[in-house]
């Protein structure tokens, strides 16, 4: 145990100093600034109470709350997290330009790689994102071969096709044939998808990969404002024996206070994990106090005042937030991409992440941006749950172009 403390502690101290070159930045006090013993005695406590669920057919026993890094640049977070035990991080090529892997590889190096589970996701569309241009096998390799060498490991846990947007791009024979050697050469354990794509879209995404029978996880989107059609696909999923990995599960994560016993964003979290479909969940964590959030809700029970305290804060977003419901996607007359155009937003003002948002909007083309709303005299688009559209697309425009 002593070996293990020591090695974390040159580790930041060596990371302090060489973060800033690949530009991860790096609260150098972020593992120490609690007492050694208060600590030790907090991480002992959480890690007995921590849950662990098998991810399907995997076998993997992952934990129940597990770390969604892709925001994260604090590496003392992720000590704090394997401390209090979570043993599935889950990355991907894209996050922070490389950085985001390369930081959860130096601290899984020094934490010892074979007390945990990694997932990335590769690509399988040319960046920035093309529905129209898929990237072959031989690029798709290329990539895995430097996420690993940023990870620092011969192989992960989890390999995932990223943000899968069209239904047939599972049974795409390059991702196929790509997923299967990366099993065949040991350099992915077991293979899947990720997709937070809306409506139908999500429900025929999830039914032909299941034809395939070649994906052994699914990470998806769900929360307590997720559709009866999209839970019910996630349930087909499960009586496959996929592992069902759930994101996006805080529903935007507003400010909004609460007098409850969890506050919206923890009872929202504990929503999600008491799906008996669910395997684990990926929430973002971004400091020790969102980690501490959501481990926390592990043991404790969904009540009547939280289902109350969700509903007040959904009623307090319903005006921004959006459910990703896909209604509203041909009711634009120019074909804007209103969801991605949300999402930014959302990055921008629940997650209070100016620069994911502004990424995020900027991978649209002109014709797919708000830029087409401002000359749009007579919109046609409708968000059923009550969403003024035209002015969240203005407002965007304003803040992203």
């Amino acid at each position: 145990m002593t070996e293990i403390k020591l090695t974390r502690r040159r580790f930041l101290r060596n990371l302090t100093l060489t973060c800033t070159c690949s530009g991860v930045y790096v609260n150098a006090l972020s593992a120490r600034s609690l007492p050694e013993k208060i600590r030790n005695r907090h991480a002992a406590k959480s890690k007995a109470n921590m849950e662990y669920r098998t991810l399907g057919r995997t076998g993997l026993k992952v934990s129940a709350v597990s770390f969604g890094a892709m925001r994260l640049t604090e590496p003392g977070v992720l000590f704090e997290a394997l401390e209090i035990g979570i043993n599935y991080f889950d990355t991907a090529y894209l996050y922070q330009k490389g950085n985001n892997e390369r930081m959860l590889g130096d601290v899984l190096k020094a934490y010892g790689r074979e007390k945990v589970f990694i997932a990335t996701k590769i690509p399988p569309f040319a960046y920035p994102r093309s529905e129209k241009l898929l990237a072959d096998q031989k690029s798709m390799e290329a990539n895995m071969e430097e996420s690993l060498k940023r990870l620092k490991t011969d192989y992960v846990d989890v390999l995932l096709l990223h943000s899968i947007q069209d239904p047939a791009w599972p049974a795409n024979e390059d991702m196929l044939s790509f997923c299967e050697k990366m099993k065949k050469t040991g350099k992915a354990r077991f293979v899947g998808i990720s997709f937070h794509t809306a409506g139908k879209t999500y429900v025929d995404t999830v039914d032909q990969a299941l034809k395939t029978d070649a994906y052994d996880v699914f990470l998806a989107t769900l929360n307590y404002k997720s559709s009866t059609e999209q839970m019910d696909a996630l349930k087909r999923a499960r009586t496959k024996n996929v592992g069902i990995v759930a994101m996006k599960t805080q529903a935007g994560g507003y400010d909004q206070k609460s007098d409850a016993s969890l506050n919206p964003h923890q009872a929202a979290l504990k929503w999600v994990l008491d799906r008996d479909y669910v395997d684990c969940a990926i929430p973002g964590m971004v400091n020790r106090q969102q980690l501490e959030e959501n481990t926390g809700v592990v043991e404790m029970k969904l009540g009547w005042s939280h289902r109350k305290t969700l509903a007040k804060y959904y009623d307090s977003i319903k005006d921004r937030y959006c459910v990703n419901c896909g209604a509203c996607a041909f009711s634009c007359k120019k074909a804007v991409d209103i969801r991605t155009v949300h999402r930014s937003l959302m990055y921008r003002e629940g997650y209070r992440d100016p620069d994911l948002g502004r990424t995020t909007y900027r991978e649209l083309s002109a014709a797919e941006s708000a830029l087409a709303c401002m000359t749009c005299s007579a919109p046609t688009c409708r968000c059923i749950h009550g969403i003024n559209i035209p002015e969240r697309m203005r407002h965007a425009h304003t803040t992203f172009d």
